[in-house]
């Protein structure tokens, strides 16, 4: 296929692909409510751990050179593996309006004056919706592989996952964070959806049908992304 008929697939494909919020956080779903659990749809990555030996989770971005990596982080009490939870991506035209507008930002600030007035380059919705959702696609057909450069990007005591888009990445960060600092989220009620049909919580949730539940501790979730 020539790269113009291989851009039009990828278009016509992305246009009808479902733009639902893959990311599910479910309480109950594990019997021990110590434990917490994180795990990747569709794919054998997971990961599960004590929720009161969580000593720090982070979230960064940065640039290998081709792509834009965000990860989150997660390193957990008297162990040597860290957990990284990670996103690729080639740069758009949102990526570079943004970076632009907040130097833009800073260098009014440094000459004193207010950072709000600074001129703003448009971020095109429409192009970068586009952008967004081929990415996606393309992504979606390697997203259960890890990408590992030795001895750059990792080493040896890495556990490592990758998942499709920055925004689970993101999702997946506020609400760790803001469970481990001890304030509410809403969360779907595993009990609710455990059925006598064997139904999973996480594939009955996805349904819509799972009732909701206010909850301030890790343990006991689990983490779906896609």
């Amino acid at each position: 296929m020539n790269p113009k008929a291989l851009a039009a697939a990828l278009l016509a494909t992305a246009a009808l692909a479902p733009q639902a919020d893959a990311f599910q956080m479910t309480k109950k779903a594990i019997r021990n409510q110590g434990i917490f659990g994180i795990k990747v749809n569709k794919t054998d990555m997971a990961f599960y751990g004590r929720a009161d030996a969580i000593l720090s989770i982070s979230f960064q971005e940065y640039t290998t050179g081709s792509f834009i990596v965000a990860e989150v982080v997660i390193d957990m009490k008297d162990s040597n593996q860290q957990l990284r939870i990670y996103n690729t991506r080639p740069p758009g035209t949102a990526d570079v309006a943004n970076r632009a507008n907040r130097a833009s930002a800073a260098n009014s600030e440094n000459r004193g004056l207010d950072p709000k007035d600074a001129s703003k380059l448009p971020i095109p919705g429409p192009l970068a919706l586009i952008e967004s959702k081929v990415n996606n696609v393309v992504s979606n057909s390697t997203g259960d592989l890890v990408v590992k450069t030795y001895p750059n990007t990792t080493h040896a005591k890495t556990v490592e996952m990758v998942v499709t888009t920055k925004a689970e990445l993101q999702q997946l960060y506020s609400k760790m964070i803001t469970l481990y600092t001890g304030f509410e989220v809403e969360a779907v009620d595993g009990a609710s959806v455990e059925g006598s049909n064997g139904a999973t919580a996480a594939a009955t949730a996805a349904g819509g049908t799972a009732a909701k539940m206010k909850i301030t501790q890790i343990g006991g979730v689990l983490f779906t992304l896609e």
